[in-house]
């Protein structure tokens, strides 16, 4: 279950470079600020999906933060000609849903989204196909190195979505913004568990809904996201 509580640890370097285009992912869309602080004067709200781009830093970087289980620092960005402050953990690089079939359509099943928003923004590099008995997988490897091994055995069919230089919020936040009401963005909170490792840092997210979801930390570094239905998809 989601409460809200805000931590904060040392200094560390940028989570992202100067230049990069950088998209809101809070569903209510996010503060800019005149200082690096959440009581600072706030100089405009960003719509949800709306671009930034990361500026310069200041010499000072801020502290570490944690919101609402969201990690992540503030940035000095630029927005419509406005330059300030905003909180990194709701910002991202990765490309957000923009196409219907990029979106849950229905009792939120995120496979064929999840399968679509891979296609399209990733940049398919090769499929490779397994087939044995029941067992039907079709693995898609992308430019960047993600993994998308989408498998159906007899009536069940499920995927894994491996991204690379992602936060583990990220991905879950990629799941938000494939939803098109707040109604069902509430449900989908209503229905997280967030789990941390032994070293208080989270690790897995999951996600309650008819057919449970989850989002795994993996020891390398990259985020999975796996997700699985009784109603198979992938077709022989």
């Amino acid at each position: 279950m989601l409460f809200f509580y805000m931590q904060m640890w040392g200094s560390s370097e940028p989570t992202f470079t100067e230049g990069a285009q950088l998209y809101v992912v809070a569903p209510s869309g996010l503060t800019i600020r005149h200082m690096a602080d959440a009581d600072s004067e706030a100089l405009d709200i960003v719509p949800f999906g709306s671009s930034v781009i990361v500026l310069a830093q200041p010499d000072k970087i801020p502290l570490n933060q944690k919101i609402n289980w969201v990690d992540g620092q503030w940035i000095y960005v630029e927005y419509a000609g406005i330059t300030g402050y905003m909180f990194d953990g709701y910002l991202t690089d990765l490309p957000l849903p923009i196409y219907e079939f990029e979106k849950c359509q229905m009792d939120m099943d995120f496979i064929y989204p999840l399968e679509s928003w891979s296609d399209i923004n990733l940049g398919l590099d090769r499929s490779d196909t397994i087939s044995a008995g029941a067992l039907y997988q079709v693995t898609n490897h992308y430019e960047a190195g993600d993994i998308l091994i989408k498998r159906q055995v007899g009536m069940k069919y499920a995927i894994e979505l491996t991204l690379n230089d992602v936060r583990l919020m990220d991905a879950y936040h990629l799941l938000i913004s494939m939803m098109e009401d707040s109604r069902s963005i509430s449900v989908f909170k209503e229905l997280t568990t967030f789990i941390e490792d032994a070293n208080g840092d989270l690790s897995t997210i999951k996600i309650d809904v008819d057919y449970p979801m989850k989002i795994n930390k993996n020891k390398n570094g990259s985020i999975t996201i796996l997700a699985a239905t009784n109603n198979p998809v992938c077709g022989r």
